[in-house]
């Protein structure tokens, strides 16, 4: 298996349960599309819930991909697959530390719910500003998380920098209701 440390939990396509189903039938695509959507999640998990190093959470990653697939036939999908996987994840994390006869400090002890959760809504943030497309997409990602000012932007995309305004403003909104229409269905999975 290889690193996928790039791919983006973004839900555009096919639904987790139409991957899920498809990954169960043999479906390489649909396996290969499912580990994409949640690699950027299994490193997050573990680099920053967690704080381990890169190669540990290089080996959580694969781990999560061997777990997946030899247990995938035990996900009833009942509940969300994101919840389902999330409990494999810290699992991982939990036996990794435990494998190196370590336990994760007090202060990570009791902070991982929000850890997981500030995770999982950063990386909602980043899906829905990705699957706006271009050029919000783009003006977003160097604005805010490039943290360039909009003169910086309307440099770096050869545009004027009143473009850049009015592009943020809009993508901004775009972006708004998008997350909007997601927080009500995130409600209801908790």
């Amino acid at each position: 298996m290889t690193s996928r440390r790039s791919g983006t939990s973004q839900t555009t396509g096919p639904t987790d349960a139409e991957l899920v189903a498809a990954c169960l039938t043999g479906d390489e695509r649909a396996w290969d599309t499912l580990i994409d959507r949640y690699a950027a999640y299994i490193y997050a998990v573990a680099l920053r819930a967690f704080g381990l190093s890169a190669d540990a959470a290089e080996e959580i990653f694969q781990d999560v991909c061997v777990r997946l697939y030899d247990g995938l036939q035990g996900y009833s999908g009942r509940g969300e697959f994101r919840a389902w996987l999330r409990a494999v994840v810290l699992s991982a994390c939990r036996e990794h530390l435990r494998r190196e006869n370590r336990r994760p400090s007090a202060e990570i002890e009791a902070s991982e719910p929000d850890r997981i959760e500030a995770l999982e809504t950063a990386l909602a943030v980043r899906s829905a500003v990705s699957a706006l497309g271009d050029p919000c997409s783009t003006t977003i990602s160097l604005h805010f998380f490039a943290d360039l000012t909009q003169a910086e932007v309307a440099t770096r995309l050869g545009v004027p920098p009143g473009t850049v305004a009015a592009r943020v403003s809009r993508c901004l909104r775009r972006l708004r209701d998008s997350l909007q229409e997601i927080a009500p269905h995130a409600a209801s999975r908790g």
